[in-house]
């Protein structure tokens, strides 16, 4: 039996860090970046929603790459670790690279536009890639990679909290004459906690785990081949493509939802974006209490967050601009429930790594973890598209008068698509047969690792 590293809770924050800097770009992307292109820099919904499916698509090609590199290279800090040291500045100035409005022709801002995203989400990658790998690299113990994920995805809400508190109301109080100023400004302070957070979590982890045998020699072809014969890992990975939709939706037409579907100011866009990042920093605790107490299963979590989060959806879609509050409650609770199966979702690559190296003998975490960002990068490539192509279809252009056919194609960005994604989501992962008690023997059952200390 292998020895397996507890970690301390300081080792466990630092990694949490890594993915709080991760989701900087997650939540400036889904939260702001739609409304900045298409109100601030000037670009149609149509032209933005082609821009997020070409970028995205190109970055989720690049995922696997990156994986693949993770693997093979190795250094006196590891195979993942190093990559946070290197490209930290350059994230984080990709981050303020996005959020800049230079006085260019239509075609120009297209192209600033077209270079400055696909930068931003080349060094996410290349970044976050070995960030998900690492999580395999620091224990062999699936309860401890849980404790871990405990940590940090409240952290990585912290994130979202930060940006959605701050962003909305300095952009309101500094930006009455010049809102592409204060965009910048703001977004100057976000890319430098990004870069700290990442730093951080570079210097407070460390990696242990060193596998039996490397896939160093192993083509992209047959770890590709590998994989696909897995079917759980399939499953994952379409699951991870339609509850991305469904997730990145709501985050993407949360301000178009508020200022032109309830008529609310920048204040309640805030207060609202507040409470959804704050739900997000509740939901994993309550998972991982039902998970301890044995009350539902790790994947009966997983269904329960896609059913709840698909009624919810459906619920919202009927309600009516007048009440408000309500609408706000479905919204919030719909988060609520998909933040509760995250925690979960995201402890699987892990398990799928562990599942395929127990299969053929070879460490590919950096390969699971790139094709785990494959497909949600997948899903975020759909969900642009189909909030530019939505609000294109209904007529939406920036300050245009908002018509009755806007205002429907506002409320099916926010309730309808993500009810029937959340559907989707549901019906895949009633079929993932890796449930708890095999994950732990997958792991348990694996070859003697030396190296581990």
């Amino acid at each position: 039996m292998e020895p397996v590293h507890k970690l301390s809770v300081r080792e466990k924050i630092c990694f949490g860090l890594g993915d709080s800097s991760a989701n900087i770009f997650l939540g400036m992307t889904m939260m702001f970046l739609p409304y900045f292109y298409t109100d601030v820099l000037g670009i149609s919904a149509a032209a933005m929603g082609l821009l997020f499916v070409i970028a995205r698509l190109v970055d989720a090609f690049y995922d696997p790459f990156i994986g693949n590199v993770a693997d093979r290279l190795q250094t006196r800090h590891g195979h993942y670790r190093p990559w946070l040291l290197w490209l930290a500045v350059p994230y984080g100035l990709s981050c303020l690279l996005v959020f800049l409005a230079p006085d260019f022709s239509p075609t120009g801002k297209l192209v600033y536009a077209y270079a400055t995203y696909l930068f931003l989400i080349l060094m996410y990658a290349s970044t976050v890639v070995p960030y998900v790998a690492l999580l395999s690299a620091l224990t062999s113990d699936p309860q401890e990679r849980l404790a871990a994920n405990a940590w940090r995805f409240p952290l990585a809400k912290m994130s979202f909290l930060i940006c959605s508190v701050t962003v909305p109301m300095f952009v309101a109080w500094y930006g009455k004459d010049n809102e592409a100023q204060a965009y910048m400004v703001a977004m100057s302070m976000i890319a430098v906690l990004a870069t700290a957070m990442m730093l951080s979590c570079f210097f407070g982890t460390k990696e242990r785990v060193k596998p039996a045998s490397l896939a160093s020699n192993v083509s992209f072809k047959q770890q590709l081949r590998i994989t696909l014969s897995a079917r759980p890992v399939v499953i994952f990975y379409i699951f991870k493509i339609t509850s991305s939709i469904a997730f990145v939706i709501k985050g993407s037409a949360t301000i178009y939802f508020v200022k032109y579907f309830l008529g609310r100011s920048d204040g309640f866009v805030s207060g609202l974006l507040s409470a959804t990042a704050i739900a997000g920093i509740i939901a994993p605790m309550i998972a991982l209490q039902l998970i301890k107490r044995k009350k539902v299963s790790a994947l009966g979590t997983l269904k329960l967050a896609q059913a709840g989060g698909c009624i919810a959806a459906l619920a919202l879609f009927f309600v009516s601009p007048e009440n408000i509050w309500l609408a706000v409650a479905l919204l919030v609770v719909s988060v609520l429930l998909a933040e509760i199966g995250a925690i979960t979702a995201w402890a699987l690559p892990s398990e799928c790594a562990d599942y395929c190296e127990r299969k053929s003998g070879l460490k590919m975490s950096g390969f699971i973890a790139a094709g785990t960002l494959f497909t949600m990068k997948i899903g975020l490539a759909i969900a642009g598209g189909l909030v530019g192509f939505v609000l294109s279809m209904s007529g939406y252009h920036a300050g245009v008068a908002i018509t009755p056919e806007i205002l429907k194609g506002i409320i099916f960005l926010i309730a309808g698509v993500p009810a029937i994604f959340h559907g989707i989501s549901l019906v895949l992962i009633m079929f993932f047969n890796l449930d708890d008690s095999q994950a732990a023997h997958a792991s348990s059952s694996l070859p003697h690792q030396p190296g581990i200390h």
